[in-house]
């Protein structure tokens, strides 16, 4: 399990989940992925989709930013939580490359380095980016760790807002 302490030890459980988006979103038309499907908790690391958002138009914020929706639950008792990670490239590459060191632990470790100075968390950093879930969820409720639960997609465990006023994500 990957464990660090606030300031560079965001707790954030074992190593599993990375999602990386390539999404295009329009005021009028918007494009999408739907991934269903299964994982084997033999499998350390897995790697989902690729994909990106248009920049955020400050003027129509709510329609030009990219949202990540869905339900991550298990068909059987799941003792222990792993990382569902939504990152853009500037922290997808380190964590990426790391997946392949032997010791898990370490791998780990190396993987979430640079996530976890930056990565929302409610008691150590509330300030941070918001793009990891503790999964599976709960059936029939939001994951444990959702930070705006009024503001996820009804029917859904999650939800992931992307904006970036600069440029695309």
């Amino acid at each position: 399990m990957c464990v660090s302490k606030c300031d560079s030890s965001l707790r954030v459980g074992t190593c599993i989940f990375y999602l990386f988006v390539l999404l295009t979103f329009h005021v009028q038309h918007a494009d999408s992925s739907h991934i269903t499907g299964t994982w084997n908790t033999q499998d350390f690391f897995k790697f989902l989709i690729k994909f990106g958002f248009k920049k955020t138009d400050v003027r129509n914020s709510q329609d030009t930013s990219g949202y990540i929706f869905g339900n991550i639950t298990a068909k059987t008792n799941f003792t222990h939580n792993v990382t569902f990670a939504v990152l853009d490239r500037g922290y997808f590459l380190e964590y990426y490359g790391n997946r392949t060191i032997v010791n898990k632990e370490k791998a780990c470790t190396k993987m979430f380095n640079k996530i976890s100075t930056i990565a929302y968390d409610a008691s150590c950093y509330d300030q941070g980016e918001d793009f990891l879930r503790k999964v599976p969820c709960p059936k029939g409720s939001v994951c444990v760790d959702e930070d705006a639960p009024w503001n996820v997609v009804k029917g859904h465990q999650f939800t992931f807002v992307i904006e970036d006023l600069v440029q695309p994500r």
